[in-house]
């Protein structure tokens, strides 16, 4: 097990030596190992974090043939319901080519009437598919995994990602690409664009002193010291004299700025709509990361002061590098949540996603480094 000294040094991060070195390995054995290599087919690129989705060859092939076949099937029989929950599974129709894919509700506009759906075999979002768009989910379609699999490219800011490697992606679009996995988890990949493509991932990682400000089911939020520590005071004194005003001309759209008040803390944050069911409301703390839920008209006003709009968000959001999406829920309900907001950890930052999301080593004080506990897919960790 491994403790902050190990990973932390004066003259550099061991860690980042640690992968160097297994990444030269891998590479050496890429030659003399071809096999190393695995084949995927790209069907999505994020266009501002560094995440791409990838249907695995060859088994996808046969899978999706299936798939496509219980689709036009379940289509032809145009059974629908006149309205699903978020997380159901469906068909639905992609806006863009007006065919078919195995889906999931995400969300629900009440003002539109239309969901948005995530496509599970390709990695795509549809923002806006009417409810007449969805058909009922054969039984044998709940059998077939997904067919996109998600992943993290290896240490990309988000300088290169936006500006030097998403463009050479998006070229490669529904194409054969050759990868390989460069943790044990197999949730980060090197995509091979040449021979001589080292530029593209040498990228090292920075150190951040933090406190944990909210979590989520799957991410965390942290404030950056020492910075943070005077944003929040300044904050607090501005919404201390906030004087509320409501809503009255139109309604809350989801991601509308506001101010929402805290019953249980008495207090006023800057929050953010994520989603409306009927009149009740689920608003994010922008400032901590953590959610308000059933919030409704009466605790929401108008985010109108510019002091108030002109400051970004102080929580900044964090995943743990390395670790499936099963484990990361696990160590934020069993680890995370209960770390105290004046604990002070270090933070490490081993691929940045974008402004608004970080993929980190988190160390707490005792030496322990969360992520050590969470990458075995065994329950006792």
């Amino acid at each position: 097990k491994r403790n902050n000294d190990q990973i932390l040094s004066p003259v550099g991060n061991s860690l980042t030596v640690a992968t160097n070195i297994k990444r030269k390995k891998s590479e050496s054995e890429t030659e003399a190992n071809p096999t190393k290599y695995r084949q995927g087919t790209l069907t999505y690129s994020d266009k501002v974090n560094p995440v791409v989705y990838l249907q695995l060859l060859p088994d996808s092939v046969s899978t999706i043939e299936r798939i496509n076949e219980l689709i036009d099937k379940a289509v032809q029989e145009n059974k629908h319901n006149s309205s699903y929950e978020i997380g159901d599974h469906i068909i639905a129709q992609f806006s863009d080519d007006e065919s078919y894919y195995r889906a999931r509700i995400e969300s629900y506009s009440d003002t539109a009437k239309t969901y948005a759906v995530y496509f599970l075999d390709y990695g795509n979002l549809d923002e806006n598919v009417p409810v007449d768009h969805l058909f009922s989910y054969p039984d044998e379609l709940k059998q077939i995994e997904a067919q996109a699999h998600k992943y993290s490219l290896e240490n990309q800011s988000p300088q290169t990602w936006t500006k030097s490697v998403l463009p050479l992606i998006e070229e490669k679009q529904n194409e054969t690409i050759d990868f390989y996995f460069i943790n044990e988890n197999q949730s980060i990949i090197r995509i091979k664009f040449s021979e001589n493509d080292n530029h593209i991932y040498n990228n090292q990682p920075r150190t951040l002193n933090a406190n944990i400000s909210g979590t989520n089911k799957d991410c965390f939020y942290i404030h950056i010291l020492p910075d943070s520590d005077t944003l929040i005071c300044e904050m607090c004194e501005l919404l201390e004299t906030y004087k509320g005003e409501h809503q009255t001309s139109n309604q809350w759209n989801i991601n509308d700025l506001c101010i929402v008040f805290d019953n249980e803390q008495e207090k006023y944050f800057r929050g953010k709509i994520l989603s409306i069911n009927n009149e009740n409301y689920d608003v994010q703390c922008i400032d901590y990361g953590n959610i308000l839920v059933n919030k409704t008209n009466d605790d929401i006003y108008l985010l109108n002061n510019d002091e108030l709009l002109k400051q970004s968000p102080l929580a900044q959001k964090c995943r743990l590098y390395g670790v499936k999406e099963e484990n990361q829920k696990k160590a934020i309900e069993e680890v995370i949540k209960n770390i105290t907001p004046t604990e002070n950890v270090t933070i490490t930052v081993q691929n940045d996603q974008d402004d608004s999301c970080m993929l980190v080593m988190l160390f707490r004080n005792n030496n322990e480094i969360v992520n050590d506990l969470y990458q075995s897919d065994n329950d006792n960790q």
